[in-house]
């Protein structure tokens, strides 16, 4: 998740990228190579599900990929590899504007999206969280057979490698005791290359927080990887547990595996459009340099696996003329396939800063950084001992509270009824298409089934232990677009994501905050003498007062776009089935957070890694590759 400090640095010029030293063992390639060669596959997108999917299927050394990625190699800076540093601005597309959003008062944003080799993993907060049973269950009724809960556990075990002590089996139990966390060791990864690990420092005010938490009426989660999203825990992070440092996409991917002359990765250019034959087969791509240049094409013989991410994925499709009709005839682009789910069900998790003034706080917290003689300590600390604060993400605490609907609000039965009642489609974008408006409605009941239960929490709350608390809204009914609004793929599509639009989102926000109210009077953290900051406070209570206090400051993306081109059913406005293949054409898939049906309640993360995992085994079955069968 990108927090709200970086929203802000929109001014931010990103760096210059083009005379950066590539990472040793990488293996980079340049125009002239992909213009001589001939790959099985070539891979629009260097984030997590691209670098993981070109991992695994170059393990067959017959098989020769290209990654295409829009963005630089990192040079590996502190702010990118010290989680105390965190600054992942010179990473990220800048400017990368939505539209005006209507319900937020017409404001725009600069959307967090990484543009980096390693995608999001290099710039996010490094949070690792899976998601609950129940939110993959209903994924399999949208369509996305093979895709529960149990289908994905043993390629989110593969993923990842999980650190916690010395002798890497459980964490020390005392340590666990005073942090308030529990882990399941037969839920854990033990030879994947995915880092993670709990931090081994908390601030004490944490203690505090946690403590309100559950006095709010918050069960307490066991170990967050279980399958049990909901409930207060001790996260952990994507950190390496010997060196306190990111593990991230292209380390674990990339650089870090043995030299290969069959895995190529061009960065700093862009995939223009999917080329295909005249029996509507995949055979190539379009690219060009990110910041401009001559067009070339680069060939496939087997497929094309688009892993550009839900906000630049979508707009390839459409480039390529697979999307709606109607899009695609009014820019005079030829269709392929037409696909109206092309951009639809576009949607995220927006959030909510609420500032505080705390006047009896506990030393140390994350405020003591602001002083020079302790971050110079916590620095040395975390260099010469690897622990202290610099081992949490700046801006960070180490708890999080995911709260079902019952426990957020009493009236959870009323906002639901209420729900029901309404007349959703006026909610969604203008001329939807039938098959997408299909979709959405069975997605709407299966996510206020999900509300109704205590299994699937509603919200994120957080507190970072000085002047912030942060809400996530988990289970927006809201849905967006992306569309592109000019042929030029170097041009930003139009990203709507019509954040709050459904009125009940609006009282699912509200609820998030009274909730917020509350933990924060409970007794233990009433003694640190926290204030609601403007433009709320205490004494702004009217219900409508508070919701027009939203419409100007929530925001509208957590960085966890997804969903523009979903793993459903064809005429609930799917666009890919549940081998990723894309209907209506040959040789061509979905790998990245486009797929997904509905968003999940964990930051994307563990998931990407693990379905990377899953995608790159059912391609490998397809083509009898490795351990299905070896060579072509």
């Amino acid at each position: 998740m990108i927090w709200h400090l970086f929203l802000a640095l929109t001014a931010f010029m990103q760096l210059a990228h083009a005379s950066r030293t590539a990472p040793a063992l990488a293996t980079i390639v340049f125009p002239r190579t992909v213009d001589n060669t001939t790959y099985d596959f070539i891979i629009a997108g260097g984030g997590i599900s691209g670098l993981t999917v070109a991992d695994r299927l170059t393990e067959d050394p017959s098989v020769k990929v290209l990654v295409i990625e829009a963005g630089p190699f990192d040079r590996d800076e502190p702010g990118v590899l010290v989680p105390g540093e965190y600054f992942p601005v010179p990473y990220l597309w800048i400017p990368l504007p939505s539209t005006p959003q209507t319900a937020l008062n017409g404001r725009s944003f600069n959307i967090p999206a990484g543009k980096v080799v390693g995608g999001g993993s290099v710039v996010n907060a490094m949070v690792f969280l899976r998601p609950g049973r129940e939110e993959l269950r209903d994924w399999e009724r949208l369509g996305a057979k093979g895709w529960d809960w149990d289908s994905l556990l043993p390629y989110y075990k593969k993923a990842s490698l999980s650190m916690l002590d010395e002798n890497s089996t459980a964490p020390d139990p005392e340590f666990a005791r005073r942090a308030n966390f529990s882990y399941v060791d037969d839920v854990h990864g033990h030879s994947g290359p995915v880092q993670v690990s709990f931090p081994n420092f908390y601030y004490p005010a944490s203690g505090n927080w946690f403590e309100a938490a559950v006095s709010s009426g918050i069960s307490v989660s066991g170990d967050p990887s279980d399958g049990n999203a909901r409930g207060v825990i001790f996260f952990p992070s994507v950190t390496d547990h010997t060196t306190r440092t990111r593990s991230h996409a292209r380390l674990n991917h990339y650089t870090g595996v043995q030299p290969r002359a069959n895995y190529h990765l061009l960065a700093s250019h862009t995939v223009s459009k999917v080329l295909f034959d005249k029996h509507k087969k995949a055979i190539g791509v379009g690219y060009l340099p990110t910041q401009g240049g001559e067009s070339r094409t680069a060939r496939a013989t087997k497929e094309v696996l688009l892993a550009s991410g839900a906000l630049h994925t979508p707009q390839i499709l459409q480039l390529s003329g697979i999307g709606p009709k109607a899009l695609l005839d009014k820019l005079n682009i030829t269709v392929i396939a037409d696909l109206p789910g092309v951009g639809a069900n576009f949607h995220d998790q927006p959030s909510l800063l609420i500032p505080y003034n705390v006047t009896n706080n506990i030393e140390p917290n994350l405020g003591s950084l602001s002083d020079p003689a302790y971050d110079a300590e916590a620095r040395r600390l975390y260099d010469e001992q690897k622990t202290g604060p610099y081992v949490i993400t700046r801006g960070l605490s180490t708890n999080l509270a995911l709260p079902s609907l019952r426990e957020v609000t009493a009236n959870w039965k009323s906002i639901i009824a209420a729900a029901r009642r309404a007349d959703f489609d006026k909610y969604l974008p203008p001329d939807t298409h039938p098959t997408v408006r299909a979709g959405y409605k069975l997605q709407r009941e299966l996510t206020l089934s999900q509300l109704e239960t205590d299994g699937t929490p509603v919200h994120m709350l957080s507190w970072n232990t000085d002047a912030e608390a942060r809400i996530y809204f988990l289970r927006p009914l809201s849905r967006g677009t992306i569309a592109i609004n000019s042929t030029d793929p170097l041009a930003h599509p139009l990203i709507d994501f019509q954040t709050l639009v459904d009125p009940i989102d609006m009282e699912l926000m509200l609820t998030a905050l009274l909730k917020n109210r509350e933990l924060m009077a409970q007794r233990s953290m009433a003694v640190l003498g926290p204030r609601e900051g403007s433009p709320f406070g205490e004494g702004v209570t009217d219900a409508e007062k508070l919701k027009a206090i939203l419409r100007g400051v929530v925001e509208p993306s957590s960085a966890h776009s997804c969903c523009t081109a979903a793993m459903m059913r064809k005429e609930l406005g799917g666009v890919v089935d549940e081998e990723m293949r894309v209907y209506g054409v040959m040789g061509l898939r979905v790998v990245d957070t486009s797929y997904w049906p509905m968003v999940l309640t964990s930051a994307p993360t563990a998931t990407a890694y693990a379905s990377g995992e899953k995608i790159a085994d059912g391609i490998k079955r397809v083509y009898r590759l490795g351990e299905f069968g070896g060579g072509k």
